[in-house]
């Protein structure tokens, strides 16, 4: 515990200072670009229809596919059912506020709390998207045209519903968020293994 301790009082390097900057770089597109993509596809879609998801607000082929969704009684998709949308943008660019801040106080303490900010957050927004596709596939009209079992599409590959298949896959502002999470753990490993071969190093390289 020592040891972990005298780590979190440690100094940036240089480096990892850099790498923190390009973490908050590479975050604030994402605030404005698709996070994630559904796809829909069956015999007589074989282009398939998209639903977009965004930090704010969500689109693709809406029309189509909320008409699709009235006939096996599944609710209406449209940014007003996700109040989350309200938030989301804000907390990607504190995080990314946060990046270029512990870059510039070079502190490990401060740079774990907010990469550790970031981890929470990612996991409670993909619980909340599985939520979200579980109510949407189990909670159907019972008086829909056509009868259909309850299903839960996972957030992450592909489901099979009656002859439709559903992919879910992240989009290009995911795919950063994902980026500039890695290079948490890459600045965490490279920190460690300066501070244990050179602990009285003066963590300014």
């Amino acid at each position: 515990m020592d040891r972990v301790s005298g780590f979190l009082q440690t100094e940036l390097t240089g480096r990892s200072r850099i790498a923190l900057v390009v973490a908050a770089l590479v975050l604030i597109p994402s605030i404005f670009l698709p996070v994630w993509t559904i796809t829909l596809e069956a015999p007589q879609y074989p282009g398939g229809l998209d639903v977009v998801i965004y930090p704010h607000t969500v689109g693709g082929e809406l029309t189509e596919v909320n008409l699709l969704n009235h006939y096996i009684g599944m609710h209406e998709i449209s940014a007003d059912e996700f109040p989350e949308f309200i938030f989301i943008p804000f907390f990607i660019l504190r995080f990314a506020a946060f990046g270029i801040l512990a870059a510039l106080i070079g502190r490990m303490t401060f740079a774990v709390i907010g990469y550790m900010d970031f981890v929470v957050f990612g996991a409670v927004m993909l619980y909340v998207f599985q939520h979200w596709l579980t109510d949407f596939g189990t909670n159907l009209s019972p008086n829909a045209p056509i009868n259909l079992e309850p299903f839960s599409p996972s957030f992450l590959g592909t489901t099979t519903v009656a002859q439709f298949s559903v992919s879910s896959w992240p989009a290009v502002g995911g795919v950063l968020m994902l980026v500039a999470g890695l290079l948490g753990p890459l600045i965490l490993v490279l920190e460690w293994r300066r501070y244990v071969t050179e602990p009285s190093g003066s963590g300014t390289g």
